[in-house]
């Protein structure tokens, strides 16, 4: 996510409604914002005591700070410089790791006619020190109550031309730039908890250690009564939602064989359920902030003859162009086919919104070839990894075994050296699909992780 700071506790400022136009822009570009209004951070936030402990005002605001990738401060100028209490802010946000090696624009607001040059290039100073990558084009507004109509949307075309230019450029600057060494990239998949209610799946996930989700899309599109409040409670709790996930109507994970017929969009007996699902799910999706949805597309057949793959491409395709209109990506689980055939399949397909959900255990319980050689076999395609291990079969025909990461065949070091070699930037989501301790088993999944040595 990409946060903004609304630099004053002013209530009711003028900068509070310049962010909240700002952010009406960044939505509009797919990319909505978290906001930090200090203005609403209660009056003793900033005490003296604040320093020795954090009240949970600030302990909201660096979470969300340390967890986003970019961030944008809407300064005002008080008497030559920026407010106190954003200084105050920052004095207590974690150093050096609240700004660290994390992109950040200005934009100030000022009645007179600098503005807010001063409080920008004063901040500018402070991030820098800081270590924060500083993006160049900055906007500064003056005449603030000449730019602002009585819907506190700036009425002015020219300075909201500059703010959607800033807005496109900076979201490229983000984009290109490695994430800050404080964005732990590890989520945990939210149906290997297995949880009854949104606030079990909390409850279940501080277990972990993890702060963050791929999120099961089915339960809220099933029993919205139940699960409408989860993307609520993860914001109230701290917890990002790195992405979504849903199944398909009547997978039979039973055997090889039975997931064969079953599996993803392939049998005909589901498609219509699948399609309709699939277009809720889109919507869900985009209310709940995602950019990413996985699936297990099903198994692609070997030969391009086959009826079932032309019936394949077809559905595939209606899918990623229907998440494609809601601004949304498409991955698919690997595993139920080498990696040459998929990619072959990916660019006969020709979507730039599909890519691959890389889970290495799959490619052993499928017994599906080399996850490392798979791994960079499909680097173009890889939007999302799974943590999941896993022991080959010895027998064919069979599902090998999973197990808990770091006690399987997967090659842990060589993996991730080469997701580091392929320059890999998105999220690694713990998955744990069987054993009767998931919690335990996903906290000796992540420490795992977390002291590997490569």
């Amino acid at each position: 996510m990409i946060s903004l700071i609304i630099g004053t506790n002013r209530p009711d400022s003028n900068s509070a409604r310049v962010a909240r136009h700002v952010a009406e822009l960044y939505a509009a570009l797919g990319e909505p914002l978290h906001i930090i209004d200090i203005g609403q951070f209660p009056a003793d936030a900033f005490a003296p005591t604040s320093y020795a402990a954090k009240p949970p005002a600030v302990v909201a605001a660096s979470d969300a700070i340390l967890q986003s990738r970019g961030l944008i401060v809407v300064t005002p100028e008080y008497n030559g410089s920026f407010p106190g209490a954003l200084k105050c802010l920052i004095d207590l946000l974690p150093f050096p790791a609240a700004f660290d090696h994390r992109p950040v624009a200005f934009i100030g607001v000022s009645a007179g006619e600098s503005g807010a040059l001063r409080p920008v290039e004063h901040l500018q100073g402070v991030f820098g020190y800081r270590n924060s990558y500083i993006f160049p084009d900055r906007v500064f507004i003056p005449a603030i109550y000449n730019v602002l109509g009585k819907d506190g949307h700036i009425s002015d075309a020219k300075l909201v031309a500059r703010l959607q230019r800033q807005a496109s450029g900076f979201l490229a600057f983000v984009k290109a730039l490695p994430p800050a060494p404080s964005i732990d990239r590890i989520g945990v998949c939210s149906w290997s908890l297995q949880p009854a209610s949104p606030t079990e799946l909390l409850e279940r996930l501080a277990g972990t250690g993890v702060r963050a989700l791929q999120l099961h899309l089915d339960p809220l599109r099933e029993s919205p009564g139940a699960w409408g409040n989860t993307a609520t409670l993860c914001a109230r709790h701290g917890i990002r939602l790195l992405s979504g996930m849903m199944t398909t109507v009547g997978e039979d994970y039973t055997t090889l064989d039975t997931i064969k017929v079953t599996g993803g969009v392939v049998p005909d007996a589901t498609w219509d359920e699948n399609w309709r699902n699939f277009q809720a799910n889109a919507r869900i999706a985009v209310d709940l902030g995602l950019k990413l949805v996985t699936l297990h597309a099903g198994f692609l057949p070997h030969d391009e003859s086959d009826p079932t793959f032309a019936k394949l491409m077809d559905r595939i395709a209606r899918t990623a162009d229907l998440f494609a209109e809601h601004g949304l990506e498409i991955s698919f689980e690997t595993g139920q086919e080498e990696a040459p055939l998929l990619s072959h399949f990916l660019r006969k397909l020709n979507r730039a919104n599909v890519g691959v959900n890389f889970d290495p255990a799959n490619m052993l319980l499928y017994d599906k070839g080399d996850p490392v050689t798979a791994l960079h076999t499909l680097a173009p395609w890889i939007r999302q990894v799974h943590l999941k291990d896993a022991t080959r079969t010895q027998t064919p025909g069979t599902w090998g075994a999973e197990v808990v990461v770091g006690t399987g065949e997967v090659q842990w070091p060589a993996f991730m050296r080469a997701l580091r070699d392929i320059d890999f930037r998105g999220n690694l989501c713990l998955e744990r699909e069987a054993g009767s301790q998931r919690v335990v088993d996903l906290a000796a999944g992540r420490k795992f992780i977390a002291e590997l040595k490569y």
